[in-house]
């Protein structure tokens, strides 16, 4: 092995001497002396020949790993697993960014509803004002000693206070009461984990089953989204926002008043996150999400 290297090192150099003038190859036959073969050429015209040939395959190697699966099976691990990091960071961006919008959302609502409630200021007694709400045959029948109770709306005219009104003046006024019942007969199937992005719990019910209000509140939310479905937002005193998603049926839209245990909408599996029917609820006060399990009544 030696020799044949030593000799095909020595053939090199003779044809580098003599690169440019023409040399003649001749082959032997060991059996048969007699017989040979002659080949005239340049050895520079065979570098060439030998150096294009090489170009030739290595593109023809390089072509074939780019243009086919080999070369991602071969050399493309690491890019792989920085394609999936970017995708699944690009989702979790994706996923804050719907949360800062329907963080948004909420608190414009929060303000449009809140703005839209006018000032009032309650006088029990008649008045003037009473006549024209209640006209002068009502004022009759009522008597002088009867008193009407009015109340004078800031920077408008006088309306008579609704029984609806009356009944929900202190929905607000005081604080949830924990722990509450659960918003819907049925079985936890997933817990608060935040560090997942998952800040409420799952409750699997039957699909139809009624949902209900865990406390007085008013709807500042009522919306649908790709990802969670129907999804309802309820503010209650003391600064709570209960959070309900994937019904099949809503039943309130933003600003209507709920009362403790009232129906909210129906059990679904709507949106793309849903797997099975069931209620996604959680529980947020002062814009800090809560674990549902410690506030809610699941025995």
């Amino acid at each position: 092995m030696t020799n044949l290297f030593e000799t095909v090192i020595s053939l090199l150099k003779k044809l580098l001497q003599r690169r440019n003038e023409d040399v003649t190859l001749l082959l032997f036959d060991e059996e048969n002396p007699h017989q040979q073969d002659s080949y005239t050429f340049t050895p520079w015209n065979l570098f060439l020949f030998l150096g294009s040939l090489n170009l030739a395959v290595i593109l023809i190697i390089m072509l074939f790993f780019f243009l086919t699966p080999f070369g991602t099976m071969l050399f493309n691990k690491e890019d792989r697993a920085l394609r999936h990091s970017v995708v699944e960071i690009s989702q979790r961006v994706a996923a804050l960014q719907d949360t800062l919008e329907a963080r948004d959302r909420q608190l414009s609502e929060i303000q449009n509803v809140i703005r839209s409630q006018a000032d009032t200021t309650f006088d029990i007694q008649a008045t003037d004002e009473w006549r024209t709400v209640y006209g002068e045959d009502q004022q009759a029948e009522s008597g002088p000693d009867q008193q009407a109770i009015t109340f004078q709306t800031i920077g408008s005219s006088t309306q008579a206070l609704s029984s609806d009104e009356i009944l929900f003046s202190d929905i607000f006024s005081g604080t949830v009461m924990f722990p509450a019942e659960p918003p819907v007969d049925g079985s936890l199937t997933g817990n608060y984990r935040p560090e997942e992005g998952h800040f409420g719990m799952d409750i699997a019910a039957r699909e139809g089953a009624d949902v209900r209000s865990i406390a007085d509140g008013i709807v500042i939310s009522s919306d649908w989204s790709i990802n969670n479905g129907h999804v309802l937002h309820i503010l209650h005193g003391d600064g709570i926002i209960s959070v309900f998603k994937h019904f099949s049926e809503v039943y309130l839209s933003s600003g209507d008043i709920v009362r403790k245990g009232d129906i909210i909408g129906k059990v679904g599996q709507t949106g793309l996150l849903a797997s099975g029917p069931h209620i996604h609820f959680e529980l947020w006060k002062d814009g800090i999400a809560l674990d549902p399990a410690l506030y809610i009544n699941l025995d």
